[in-house]
């Protein structure tokens, strides 16, 4: 039962040779649903969510 659950919000890309699947219930929301859902878990201080956000940046602070 939880590998279904797995799939129902799997989604899976190619990029070039390299196949990547993202399993995440965002990818199936609209985007006013992303927005509401990801200022909710800053607010809670979501510790993921939050190194995610750092690494992104640091990322581009990189190749900018």
């Amino acid at each position: 039962m939880e590998e279904e659950n797995k799939e129902q919000y799997a989604k899976t890309y190619k990029l070039g040779k390299t196949t990547v699947t993202v399993h995440s219930k965002l990818l199936f929301m609209s985007e006013e649903e992303q927005n509401q859902w990801l200022k909710e878990q800053r607010a809670a201080g979501n510790p993921d969510l939050l190194a995610l956000e750092r690494i992104v940046n640091e990322a581009y602070r990189k190749f900018y």
